[in-house]
C-alpha cells in the first residue's frame, strides 16, 4: 500500500523547490492566506508547512512581516564524516591533518562557517560505510551547508539530497577503484596509481629487479589493489616476490597499530629468502616500524635494500633518516574539495568529474 504524504510536507517541497531555484535571498514569501488559498488548504496547513522550511534553516519567519528567505550559504556548518578509529594516535596522521585542513579552508572562504566532526561507528575498513549518528537530526539538519566524507554514506545519500545538501567525497586512496568514483562524481582523491607508478620508477631507476610490498588494504579491496600493483610493476619490468608481499590481515589483533605492523612484517621479511633489490611500503606509519626493525636486524638502506614510502605532507617524520617517498598534501585535498563544494553550492544539482590531487615523489636515503 503506497502512503500519501501529509498535506503540509507536499506544500514545504513545493516552496523548498521555488526558494532553491526561483527565489533569491531576503526574498518574502506570499502571506499565509495567500499560500492558503493558492493550494487550496486551510492557514493551519500552511503554517506546518512553514515551521518544516523553518527547521531547516531555509526561511526565517518574522512577526507581520512574514517569512524571508535564508542565505544559506552565507552562515552554517559543514560535517565532516569520519569513522572514530582513524583519529586515534596510532593511526595514520592523514585523516586528522585533511580534516584541519578542510576546516581551515572553509575559514578562509567565509569566517562565519564552521567546521565540525561527526563520528560514525567503527569500521573495518575506510570504504565501509560509516553512519553518523546524528547527521539527519533536524536541528543539525538546519545548520548543515554541506558534507565532506570520507566513506560511503549509503541510506544517508539520499535524505540529503531530498534536502538539497551537497556532499563531496574525500579519498586518501582510488587505485583500481577510479571507475567507481568517475561514475559517482563529487570526489577529490588522491591516485594510488601515480603513487604505484612513481615509487616503482625510482625502483627500477636504481637498479632493482626484484621488488616487495607491504600494503595495508583489507580482502577483495587487496586483492584488487594488489592486482594493480602487478601491473604496474609488469610496465617496469619489475617482478614482485610473493615472499615479500604482505597484508594487514595477516597480522589478527595486531592490525591496528600499524607501526608495530610494519616493525613485525620486516622482522619477517628480513630473513626471509630469496631476498628483494626494493621494498615499497602503503602506509607512512607502517615504514616507522619498518626502519626500527632494520635497525635491529642490521639492515642498511639503500646500500642493501632500496626503500619507497608512502608519506602524508605536514606530518612529523619520525625516522632516523630521510627516506624515498611518495607524499600526498591532504591541504592540497582539503582545498580542492572546498572549492568544489562551492561549486555544488551554487548549483546542488551538478554532479562534477572526479577530482586528481598530484602526488610528488621526494627522494631522500636512510642508512
Amino acid at each position: 500500500m503506497e502512503l500519501i504524504e501529509p498535506r503540509y510536507r507536499q506544500i514545504a517541497g513545493h516552496l523548498r523547490g521555488q526558494i532553491t531555484k526561483d527565489l533569491r535571498p531576503g526574498s518574502l514569501l506570499p502571506s499565509e492566506r495567500d499560500l492558503a488559498s493558492q493550494f487550496s488548504v486551510n492557514q493551519r496547513t500552511v503554517r506546518q508547512a512553514l515551521d518544516v522550511l523553518g527547521r531547516e534553516g531555509m526561511i526565517v519567519r518574522y512577526h507581520r512581516r512574514g517569512s524571508v528567505v535564508v542565505d544559506r550559504n552565507a552562515t552554517g556548518e559543514f560535517a565532516i564524516v569520519i569513522d572514530p578509529s582513524l583519529l586515534r594516535p596510532n593511526a595514520s596522521p592523514f585523516f586528522p591533518l585533511a580534516a584541519t585542513a578542510i576546516g581551515e579552508a572553509l575559514g578562509a572562504r567565509n569566517p562565519q562557517w564552521g567546521a565540525k566532526v561527526h563520528i560514525g561507528r567503527a569500521c573495518q575498513s575506510i570504504g565501509e560505510h560509516v553512519e553518523s549518528l546524528d547527521l539527519l537530526d533536524p536541528d543539525v539538519l538546519k545548520r548543515l551547508r554541506g558534507v565532506f566524507t570520507f566513506h560511503p554514506l549509503d541510506r544517508l545519500a539520499a535524505p540529503l539530497k531530498a534536502a538539497r545538501i551537497p556532499v563531496v567525497n574525500m579519498w586518501s586512496v582510488v587505485g583500481s577503484e577510479t571507475p567507481k568514483f568517475a561514475a559517482e562524481g563529487n570526489t577529490v582523491v588522491f591516485d594510488y596509481l601515480s603513487f604505484y607508478d612513481q615509487a616503482l620508477a625510482h625502483l627500477k631507476a636504481a637498479g632493482c629487479r626484484t621488488v616487495g610490498a607491504l600494503a595495508f588494504f583489507h580482502g577483495a579491496h587487496f586483492d584488487r589493489e594488489m592486482a594493480a600493483l602487478t601491473k604496474c610493476a609488469d610496465a617496469h619490468r619489475l617482478r614482485i616476490r610473493p615472499e615479500w608481499l604482505r597484508t594487514r590481515g595477516d597480522w589478527g589483533e595486531e592490525r591496528e597499530d600499524r607501526e608495530h605492523m610494519g616493525y613485525a612484517a620486516f622482522c619477517r621479511l628480513g630473513k626471509a629468502t630469496p631476498r628483494v633489490d626494493g621494498l615499497l611500503v602503503t602506509d607512512d606509519v607502517a615504514c616507522r616500524g619498518v626502519l626500527r626493525a632494520s635497525l635491529r636486524l642490521g639492515v642498511e638502506f639503500p646500500k642493501q635494500l632500496r626503500l619507497v614510502t608512502h608519506a602524508n605532507r605536514g606530518a612529523p617524520f619520525a625516522y632516523h633518516k630521510e627516506v624515498t617517498r611518495v607524499e600526498f598534501d591532504p591541504a592540497a585535498q582539503a582545498r580542492a574539495a572546498v572549492e568544489l563544494m562551492l561549486r555544488l553550492l551554487r548549483n546542488p544539482d551538478a554532479t562534477e568529474p572526479v577530482i586528481y590531487v598530484p602526488v610528488t615523489l621526494i627522494k631522500g636515503e636512510t642508512t
